[in-house]
C-alpha cells in the first residue's frame, strides 16, 4: 500500500474508533457539524438540520401553541416559561397530557384523580385548553391508534408551534412521544409547524434555541408549585431556578451584566425535518444498542 493511502486508511480507522466510542449525541452533533460546514462551503447536501444552529429570542408572537406532556408537570418543568409568554401574548394553547402520570403507583386510581386535578387547577387559572389521554404511566406507544389520534389534533389545531419533551431525555414516555409525533406529522401534509423539544430529566447537550423567560419566571414557578404530588419527591422549582439560571449566564448574558436571570434550552426544527432527524438519531442508539429504543413500542400489560 502507498504511504498516502495508508494514511488515509489510518484516519479513517482512527476516527471510525473514535467514533465508536462515542455518545450517540456526539456523533449527531458530529454530523451537523458536517452538514453545516459543507453548507458554509457552497457544498450543501440533504439533511433535516438546520444550516443555523443558534438563536436567543427575548419574546413570542401570538400563535397557536400545542404542548405535548407525557406527565402532568413536564408541561411546566420544561417550556413553563415560554407557555407563560404566550398565554401573556395571546397565544391559544392547548395541552395534551398523554399518560396519566401515576408513576410507579400502578394501581392507584386515587393519585391519577389527584395529578388530574393539579393539572386542571391550572389550565382553569390560567386558561389554556387541555386533553387527556389517560393512557397508564410508562406505556405510551407509538401504535397505529395514538398516531391517528395525534394527527387528528394537529389537524384540528394547525399549530404553529409544537412543544415535546427533546428526543434527548431518555425516559420511556418522553421519547415515545417523539415517535407518536414524528409519526402523525407524516400523516399531515403541508404543516409549517415548528417543533421545540424541551428538558425535564436530561439537559440539552447543544441547544439552538433559546428563550429569555426572565419576566415570566415567577409565573413558571407560580404554576409549578400547584403540582404538590411531583414536588413531594423532587423539589422541581428548584431544579428550574438553577437550570434556567445557568441557561441565562450561558447563552443571554455570558457577560454578567443582569444579577439574575432566567432562559429555557430548546432543540428547534420544522416539521418537514423534524421525523428525519429523529430517525437520524434513533439509527445512533440502535448501534449503541440503547434500552431506549424499546420507547414507542407495545408495553407489557398492567
Amino acid at each position: 500500500m502507498k504511504p498516502r493511502n495508508l494514511r488515509t486508511a489510518l484516519k479513517h480507522w482512527a476516527r471510525q474508533t473514535l467514533l465508536g466510542y462515542a455518545p450517540p449525541e456526539m456523533r449527531l452533533a458530529l454530523r451537523q457539524l458536517r452538514h453545516r460546514t459543507r453548507h458554509r462551503l457552497g457544498r450543501p447536501e440533504t439533511s433535516p438540520f438546520p444550516p443555523r444552529n443558534f438563536t436567543v429570542a427575548r419574546g413570542v408572537e401570538p400563535a397557536r401553541v400545542l404542548v405535548l406532556a407525557p406527565h402532568p408537570d413536564d408541561e411546566i418543568i420544561g417550556p413553563g416559561g415560554a407557555l407563560a409568554m404566550h398565554l401573556a401574548a395571546g397565544s391559544e394553547v392547548t395541552v395534551l397530557y398523554l399518560t396519566d402520570g401515576r408513576g410507579p403507583n400502578v394501581h392507584n386510581t386515587d393519585l391519577v384523580a389527584v395529578r388530574r386535578r393539579e393539572a386542571e387547577s391550572i389550565g382553569q387559572e390560567y386558561g389554556f385548553e387541555q386533553v387527556f389521554w389517560d393512557v397508564p404511566d410508562n406505556h405510551l406507544a407509538a401504535d397505529e391508534a395514538a398516531v391517528a389520534r395525534l394527527a387528528a389534533i394537529l389537524a384540528r389545531l394547525q399549530p404553529g408551534f409544537v412543544f415535546v419533551p427533546s428526543f434527548f431525555d431518555h425516559q420511556y414516555d418522553h421519547f415515545a412521544a417523539n415517535q407518536v409525533l414524528a409519526g402523525a406529522l407524516r400523516q399531515i401534509s403541508g404543516t409549517e409547524a415548528i417543533i421545540l423539544g424541551y428538558e425535564v430529566w436530561d439537559n440539552m447537550p447543544f441547544p439552538n434555541f433559546i428563550v429569555d423567560i426572565s419576566s415570566h419566571f415567577q409565573t413558571k414557578a407560580d404554576m409549578l408549585a400547584q403540582y404538590a404530588v411531583p414536588n413531594e419527591f423532587t423539589d422541581f422549582i428548584q431544579l428550574c431556578r438553577h437550570r434556567n439560571g445557568l441557561h441565562y449566564l450561558l447563552y443571554v448574558d455570558s457577560l454578567r451584566r443582569q444579577p439574575e436571570g432566567y432562559a429555557e434550552a430548546f432543540y428547534r426544527l420544522d416539521a418537514s425535518s423534524y421525523p428525519a432527524a429523529l430517525d437520524e438519531y434513533q439509527a445512533l442508539l440502535a448501534e449503541n444498542k440503547s434500552p431506549l429504543m424499546r420507547a414507542g413500542q407495545p408495553a407489557p400489560k398492567l
